[in-house]
């Protein structure tokens, strides 16, 4: 995963979150929503980490 998938998930949740008849659109999106806006240095770093170890890994 990259920052830019971060950015590419909100920006789905935001095209789900009120341009939906049924309520359950909001309420899967809000989830994500929070998540992203709470917690996304913590994505960030858990990706970065991610990353180094399976590079470390492969080599």
């Amino acid at each position: 995963a990259s920052p830019d998938e971060i950015d590419a998930l909100w920006e789905v949740s935001k095209q789900i979150e009120g341009h939906t008849i049924c309520a359950l659109g909001d309420g899967a999106a809000w989830p994500v929503q929070g998540l992203i806006r709470h917690f996304r240095p913590v994505l960030e770093e858990r990706m970065a980490t991610f990353a180094a170890t399976k590079k470390a890994i492969a080599n």
